[in-house]
């Protein structure tokens, strides 16, 4: 942690006080992952004893890691959310006249990541501060859903980290509480009828409370109030001495996350732990790994990686083997491509293949490095296309390198116009390999982030590829699964989120495809020419890198050189500013926020869908296009003289 920042804390004192902690844990396959390991070692710090409640499941190996930091260990039905789990264990495991043993009781769950420093420091101020009962956090009065006997929500504690003294402990109120509480199904009930309640509940009744991060200064009247702890974390983290990250905070929509803030909270959040914090950020990346679609994580962290294309970048690590391998076939693409690959760096291995004998002495020709280079050029079987050339042809060649680039040409001759398939051609060359200054920037970004373990580029949204990018599953969703099974992935890519890699471009760290490179590929695994032009392995092969790079442990994002961001930002940006002045003025439609246009959308989706016009408008419009395709030659003629003289007249008006 660096000393001169805001977030600084003073070494804590040692434990002076007695204090039990009830843990929660859940998870649906029964693991405990490495961050609960570490929040526990740490917790014990500051604990004389520790109860672990869990609900539902709990694996053998679970067991064995929780069985490090304490024998009382039960498992429960997943019922009653945390509060069930706590209530269960104070009457049964604990016991209320035993509470007063305990200076204090510490309820938590395993809901948050960290701490991002000691909790003995957190314990130590409170302990100063002499409440009776505390948080980590406290959430601004709401509306909530209307089940909170207070009306509103009052001011509460949020409730994934609780602290009571003794004083409380000592009270009737403390039981009378915790054996009136209901058995909630729902978590809006839960939210209105427990959170909401506690701090209430307590307060009236003259104890005195406080949250370790105070963020009234962010409060405001009851409808306007949110979650400090998602939307306003960097703040909370980098200058209010926040202690974790809430794991809610990773899986919160894009939506929500525009409709309170800019979107960018996370991710800085992110990078202000990874300089200025001791806590290893991949605890966090492999328990959302697991759980989570590498997708909704690349979007909810942002990983857009933009690098400048100059000279004046870091030079490649010592000790590190790097490789780019390219599979050509086009003639007319060699000396364009042999130009692209004679640049990479010397240090970086190159590999070549490609379908004949003529075709790989045309590349000897073009491809001059220098003499320290190595340099492969390869012949290989046509079968499989590029992949086949990669996995089956050049897998001998990959063993030892810890970065590797793959790259192909491309023609895309069933686009509309050749330009079209030739734009998507120079975004996958530019964003892999498009400078010897950019190639050691993207080395230098897994250097710098050992979680990270796959770029590609991003997709086409020009020509046609506009509808296919709608769903980039196309039609090989059930391919992507059967590889999936093939390479004993954990499991299936979620059909719900489009992929997130297209064009079988990439740059990875070795190990995270190691799944994919230690397979025994051979060219009868892929399928024979005539090629189809969707749903095969080699478009299962495209789809799937971010998942087998996620069962790894590792994370995906995408790349760009700064030329193509500043294309993609413009196109991205063209195309929302064009969709709003089109559907302005359509009934029901709403455009205060990002949220209320689409949940204005959805409502307007269902009025088609009951009125029946949406069954009817795809037939209008099939028929309008059959009329634009067929019409004979004269209409289409005599229809663009009226458009002519329309036009003329309205131009001499106007010189009028």
């Amino acid at each position: 942690m660096n000393a001169a920042d805001s977030t600084t804390i003073p070494a804590p004192a040692p434990p002076t006080r007695s204090r039990i902690g009830i843990f929660l844990t859940h998870d649906p396959e029964g693991s405990v992952d490495d961050y609960i390991v570490f929040l526990l070692r740490d917790m014990m710090q500051n604990l004389s004893r520790l109860v672990v409640v869990v609900n539902g499941t709990l694996s053998d190996e679970g067991w064995r890691r929780l069985s490090e930091f304490t024998g009382e260990i039960y498992v429960r039905p997943n019922e009653g959310f945390d509060v069930g789990a706590w209530q269960e264990a104070l009457a049964g495991h604990v016991g209320y006249d035993r509470l007063a043993d305990y200076d204090d009781l510490v309820l938590f769950n395993d809901s948050f990541f960290g701490p991002l420093y000691p909790f003995a420091t957190v314990f130590a101020e409170m302990d100063r501060r002499g409440h009776d009962f505390w948080g980590l956090s406290v959430h601004g009065e709401t509306p909530g859903t209307g089940l909170c006997p207070y009306g509103n929500r009052p001011r509460y504690l949020q409730t994934y980290f609780l602290v009571f003294g003794k004083r409380v402990l000592s009270s009737n109120d403390f039981r009378a509480f915790w054996q009136d509480l209901p058995r909630f199904r729902h978590f809006d009930e839960l939210a209105d009828r427990f959170a909401a309640v506690l701090t209430r509940h307590f307060a009236d009744r003259g104890f005195a409370w406080s949250a370790y991060c105070e963020t009234a200064d962010l409060e405001g009247p009851p409808v306007k109030n949110f979650d400090p702890h998602t939307y306003a974390l960097h703040e909370l983290v980098a200058h209010r001495k926040y202690p974790v990250i809430k794991r809610r905070s990773f899986l919160v929509s894009r939506t929500e996350y525009l409709r309170h803030c800019g979107g960018a909270e996370l991710r800085a959040t992110v990078e202000h732990v990874r300089r200025h914090s001791n806590y290893d950020l991949r605890l966090v990346f492999r328990h959302l790994l697991r759980r989570y679609d590498p997708g909704a994580l690349k979007e909810s962290l942002g990983l857009d990686y933009v690098f400048a294309t100059d000279d004046a970048a870091p030079a490649l690590p010592t000790g590190r083997r790097i490789a780019v391998v390219a599979h050509l076939f086009y003639p007319d693409q060699f000396e364009r491509c042999a130009a692209t690959l004679c640049a990479i760096p010397p240090e970086i291995d190159l590999i070549i293949t490609t379908d004949t004998e003529e075709k790989r002495s045309q590349l000897e020709a073009l491809v001059k490095r220098p003499d320290t280079a190595r340099t492969t050029i390869l012949q290989v079987e046509p079968r499989g296309r590029d992949w086949g050339a990669f996995l089956a042809g050049c897998r001998p060649l990959l063993a030892d390198h810890d970065y590797l680039c793959f790259v192909h040409d491309k023609t895309s001759p069933q686009k509309e116009y050749a330009t079209v398939g030739a734009a998507f051609r120079e975004l996958l060359w530019e964003n892999m390999l498009a400078s010897p200054g950019y190639v050691r920037r993207i080395v230098a970004a897994f250097e710098a982030d050992p979680s990270l373990g796959l770029l590609v580029p991003p997709p086409p949204m020009h020509g046609t590829y506009f509808k296919s990018s709608m769903d980039a599953w196309t039609v090989c969703y059930e391919a992507t699964c059967r590889l999936a099974d093939r390479l004993g992935l954990p499991a299936h890519p979620g059909r719900q989120r489009s992929p997130i890699a297209v064009g079988s471009v990439f740059w990875c760290r070795t190990a995270a495809l190691e799944p994919l490179l230690a397979a025994p590929w051979k060219y009868a695994d892929f399928p024979a020419e005539p090629l189809p032009h969707d749903g095969t392995l080699n478009h299962a092969l495209e789809r799937i890198l971010p998942y087998v790079a996620q069962a790894r442990g590792f994370l995906t994002g995408w790349t760009f050189t700064e030329p193509q961001a500043a294309a993609f930002l413009a196109n991205a940006t063209f195309m929302l500013d064009a969709t709003r002045r089109a559907l302005n003025g359509t009934p029901g439609l709403r455009f205060a926020t990002f949220a209320s246009f689409l949940a204005s959308l959805r409502g307007l989706r269902r009025v088609l869908r009951c009125t029946g016009l949406q069954y009817l408008w795809p037939t209008i419009e099939r028929g309008s296009e059959f009329l634009a395709r067929r019409c004979p030659c004269r209409l289409r003629g005599s229809y663009t003289r009226l458009r002519l003289r329309t036009c003329a007249l309205n131009g001499a008006g106007r010189r009028q």
